[in-house]
This record gives structure tokens, sequence and C-alpha cells, in this order.
């Protein structure tokens, strides 16, 4: 790092010692950024009149020329705020290129910049939850009437439809993404301009920088705009808890396709097959997706170890908080690409499924429902009375749905003393009945899940309107910026 060094330090670090202490490894990801936070910076020094029009023209089109040409960041530079001021330096000479850095820290810039480049990646992703919404509910919509059996503890319990089961999936995304939007208010602040720690003694505008970067807002104590990253923290544990969901989805999938239950046929392109084997057909994405999950969980804890003990303001450490956010939010945002394409391509075998609930016992509640309702027996005595049933049916391999009504209806008289006609048991032991009975709030009725889905379809275009509106803040400020350009006439 010979461009700092000289000053005040004798002799270049050792190969490992500046290996230790380079973020070159990760910096590419706010390359554009921290060009961008620099001419910024330039054009506010020239419009407080601390930089001469002139020098700041040539700064900041040299600056501009530099955007996407960034491709390395050599580990002796140490960081890529480095690299920046040595590409200007070289191209236009250490004597107005060594303004560039009047008024302003390394570690500002980089608490901005991992701030715009993670703003992008919650809006990346927030888009992506947002697709991922979509499929589920095109998918709810086509099985609104596909019931399937309900579990708790992995066991039979009582009929849905693979339509409330997705619905389930979208409203457990929909938190996340509300989730991921506050975040973005709250990342979308900006730290330029408190310098190192303490803010500087040039006249600077801190919100015009922030209106230059696309900031809704400026992140004010001086203290804490260089050493807070409570923003990312909150941005990867809102990613964990999306992760945690995604791998619950994932190991359906993986449980669905397997042979034992065989209720989901597993796109090709999103399967594999045994190099020894040659009938299987493993569920690798899914499989993927849920290890992807524990990555996020992983990068999480390392961020909260990493900051836990720091004090203020800025220590090295937190550069090594870096990379966890990237991987965090590549591993979720790969994971989302594919989780919404596989809900799109993913079949369900309704034959099986119809099988399945018409072998289980999952109707059982509703038996006893009718014996409260009809046999005005306390529910308990109606409970202990169909579980009897259910044993002997057991004993003779058959179902409540399966058995003959009038059969049925004798022992439904035996075990409770009620009278239930065949007709009503045959009703109330047909499972799509069963589902289509529950038609509460929420309930898996058709009826209820078709209501659910039309007003979900009608809250995602709310939550496209504040995606957009965010982006805009976005591009105002980018238009603010090149006008600002054009106007001292280093861009064309």
């Amino acid at each position: 790092m010979k461009l700092v060094r000289g000053g005040l330090l004798k002799g270049d670090q050792t190969e490992d010692a500046a290996r230790l202490i380079s973020s070159s490894e990760h910096d590419l990801y706010i390359a554009d950024d921290v060009v961008e936070i620099n001419i910024a910076h330039t054009l506010m020094l020239v419009k407080i009149g601390c930089l001469a029009p002139d020098e700041g023209k040539l700064l900041a089109a040299t600056l501009d020329d530099t955007l996407g040409k960034i491709t390395t960041v050599p580990p002796e530079m140490e960081d890529v705020h480095m690299v920046v001021e040595d590409v200007v330096t070289k191209r236009i000479g250490a004597e107005i290129g060594g303004k560039l850095h009047t008024g302003k820290s390394r570690n500002d810039q980089v608490a901005t910049a991992l701030r715009m480049r993670l703003r992008a990646f919650l809006a990346e992703i927030c888009g992506e939850i947002a697709a991922l919404q979509g499929a589920l509910l095109e998918k709810a919509s086509s099985e609104a009437d596909t019931v399937m059996p309900g579990f708790t503890h992995l066991q039979h319990a009582q009929p849905v439809t693979v339509g409330h089961h997705f619905l389930a999936y979208y409203d457990m995304f929909g938190r996340s993404l509300d989730r991921l939007i506050g975040c973005y208010v709250r990342v979308n602040l900006s730290p330029m301009g408190a310098a190192a720690l303490a803010g500087t003694g040039y006249p600077i505008d801190r919100r015009l920088l922030a209106e230059y970067l696309g900031f809704s807002g400026v992140l004010e104590n001086t203290l804490d705009a260089v050493a807070s990253r409570d923003f990312a923290l909150e941005a990867v544990s809102d990613l964990s808890v999306l992760m945690l969901d995604m791998s619950r989805l994932a190991e359906e999938f993986v449980i669905w396709s397997s042979y034992e239950f065989g209720y989901a046929e597993m796109p090709d392109d999103h399967s594999s097959t045994s190099s020894i084997m040659p009938q299987k057909k493993n569920p690798v994405t899914s499989e993927v997706m849920r290890a992807k999950s524990g990555d996020v969980f992983g990068e999480l804890a390392a961020m909260t170890m990493i900051m836990k003990a720091l004090p203020l303001a800025y220590n090295l450490d937190m550069q090594e908080v870096t990379p966890h956010i990237w991987r965090a939010c590549e591993a979720a945002s790969l994971s989302l690409r594919v989780m919404t394409d596989l809900v799109k391509k993913v079949k369900f075998r309704k034959d099986r499924l119809k099988s399945v609930v018409m072998k289980d016992f999952s109707v059982a509640t509703e038996l006893a429902d009718i014996l409260v309702r009809e046999g005005k027996l306390p529910f308990r005595k109606a409970h202990n009375a169909v579980g009897s049933i259910v044993r002997d049916l057991c004993a003779k391999s058959t179902s409540l749905s399966e058995e003959d009504p009038k059969a049925l209806s004798a022992m439904v008289f035996e075990k409770s003393g009620v009278r239930l006609s065949p007709e009503a048991l045959a009703q109330a032991t047909d499972p799509a009945r069963n589902v289509n009975v529950r038609s509460t709030q929420g309930g898996p009725a058709s009826s209820e899940v078709r209501r659910m889905i039309a007003e979900r379809a009608k809250s995602a275009w709310e939550s496209r309107e504040k995606l957009e509106a965010l982006a805009e803040g976005v591009e105002e400020g980018k238009r603010s910026m090149r006008s600002a350009l054009k106007s001292l006439g280093a861009r064309a």
C-alpha cells in the first residue's frame, strides 16, 4: 500500500501481512459504487468552493471514465479505494489527483459503498421474492381443488389442498419481503461526510452527497455512520428467515418426490441420476437449497461474532464482515431464482393424492364434529368414540373413507350411541367435503382459497409499486449527479 505508507511508515509489508489485511478479494463488488462516491464527492467539493471548477472537471471526467473498468484489486493496494485514487493519480498527476481525498476517509467511503451495494442486492432479492410469490400464486390457483393430506408431526392430520399449502408459503415469503423492504429503508441512509469518525473541517454538504448517491437521507452521527454494521446484520438476519422458509419448502419437495410419498414429480432439469443406479431421480436442487440456507445462517453467525466486541469507531476487523454479506446475498438470490423455476415446473400426481387421503384417517376430525353437531355429544366423548372406530378399522386394513357407509353407521352407533345415516356418514368421510366444509377465514375450502388468491394478487401489485418507488429514488439521485457532471462539462 505504497500510496499511503510513505509519509509515516518505512518499508513495505511482507506479502503475507499485505494479504491478511487486504480486502481485494471482495472489493470488486463495490468498485463502481466507490467510483460514484468519488464523483459525487468531487462535484460537492466544487459546489462548496473547495475545489476549482477546472480541477473538478478533470477529476470527475477521469472518474466517470473509470466506471466499469476496475476489474482487479491488487493485494498491495489493500483495497479498492486506494485503487481508484491510484488510477486517477496516474492518469492526471498527483497535483490534482491528490486532491481527490480532500474531506473524506476510507471509513465513510466503505460504509457508504456497502450500503449502496447492499441496497442493490436487497432490491434484486425483493424482486426475486415477488417472482417466487407469483409462481406460488399461479400454482395455488391451478391446484386449488387438489386435495392432499395436511400434516402435523409428519403424520396425516386433516385434508387440505395443494393450493392452500402453497398459499401458506406465499404468506411466509410475503413477510420476508416486508422485512427486507423495511431493512432497505434503514440501509438507504448516507454515511458520507463522516470522514474517519469525527467529520471534517471542510464545509462539506452531506445532504447533497446523499442526494447524488440516491440515498433517502443522512446517517447523522459521524461515529455511528462509520462504526455501525447493524444494517448488514439486519439484512442477513432477514435473509436467514427467508432461507429458513426456503429450506422448509425445499424439504417438502424432497419428501413429496420420494417413492414412499409419490405426491410430486420433480422436473428433469432439477434432478440428477446416480452414477451406478440407473433408476434414480434425485431432487438435487432442493437438496442444495437446504444446504444454502445453512450457508446463510453461518454468514450471520460469523458477522455477529466479528462485531460483538468492537469499540467505536472503525476497526479493520469490520472489513471481514463484508464477504459474509455478499455470500449471503448471492446464496439467497440464486436460491430464489431456482425455487421459482421449480415451483413453476413441479407436477402433482392427483390420483396418488386422492388415493392417499381415501386410505388415511384424516377425515376423523369431521366425523367427531358430526357426532357433536348431530348427536350433541361432548367433543371429548366423540373423540374417544371415533378413536375406537379407527382402531377397529385399522385391524380390518380399511379406512373411514373406504368403509361401507352402512357398516360404518352400525359402528358409530355401537361406539357412541348416536344414529347417523349412511348418507351423512358418506359425506362426513369424503375428503373433498372435509376440505370444503372448512370455509372459515383462511381455511382450505376451495372458495376461501380462491378468495385469498384474489386478495394476494392485489397485494402483489402494491409490493411491486413499493419496489418501483425504491428503485426510482436511486435513479433520481443518479440523474441529479449526471446533470451536475454535465453542467461542469465533465460529461458529454
